[in-house]
């Protein structure tokens, strides 16, 4: 169906609308007739331009997500075929960006907890959001981690570090309050950026330089003492 200039930016009115309301409050515990009194629109409206409140679900957090994406690609610009300790710091240089720069996804108060909402209590669309966005990221995570650990590796162990990595992005952005209080103001513009990013990255290497020595060498691995073999003084 083609739509008028008029028709777009009510319907982009919607959508913005409709992202801050679902991000305060859920997709369960928002109903359409509040969206609609916050765009100043009826509930027809909603209808018309989306077919209800699932399709309207559906839209504000794919156009959301996919937006955060196309702003900062996963590979941050950076080759499949460079150094993957290059491609594995340009992995995190993106995801930090899109959690934590002003114009990503903690640039929307409302909207930006969407995310988080979905990861505590997923909507009927956390499989669709899963398949277009989170499952190519991981792919493309667990690659780099892949080449980084070399022979040898197993499944559970490249899970294991993917989830060691972006659970570090993640953290920064979701406890983010509480980081505040205990650290002091955490400003999110590039140079703060970058700086997490070096160290998330050298955190990262070392962590999975580690686990492959394990691989090797399991023998090698460090006891929780910090004594060879366990011993005791």
């Amino acid at each position: 169906m083609a739509h008028s200039s008029q028709d777009r930016s009510v319907r982009d009115k919607i959508i913005d609308v409709a992202g801050d309301a679902f991000g305060r409050k859920g997709y369960k515990a928002t109903t359409i007739r509040e969206i609609c009194k916050a765009a100043g629109v009826n509930v027809a409206a909603i209808n018309y331009y989306f077919g209800g409140k699932t399709e309207l679900y559906r839209t504000v957090a794919t156009d959301l997500i996919a937006s955060t994406f196309d702003r900062y690609p996963v590979d941050e610009g950076v080759d499949a075929t460079s150094a993957p300790e290059q491609r594995l710091k340009a992995f995190v240089r993106g995801a930090l960006r899109r959690l934590l720069s002003p114009d990503g996804l903690s640039g929307y108060p409302g909207k930006g907890q969407l995310v988080v909402r979905e990861l505590a209590d997923p909507s009927p669309f956390m499989d669709d959001l899963v398949d277009a966005f989170i499952r190519p990221t991981a792919a493309i995570l667990a690659d780099i981690i892949t080449q980084l650990l070399g022979p040898g590796a197993t499944a559970q162990m490249i899970a294991r570090c993917q989830i060691s990595v972006i659970g570090q992005c993640f953290h920064y952005a979701m406890a983010r309050p509480i980081l505040i209080r205990l650290a002091g103001a955490m400003v999110a513009d590039e140079s703060a950026i970058d700086e997490l990013t070096d160290h998330i990255t050298r955190f990262s290497l070392a962590g999975i330089a580690s686990v492959r020595r394990y691989l090797t060498d399991p023998a090698a691995e460090p006891r929780p003492s910090g004594r060879p073999n366990g011993e005791t003084p």
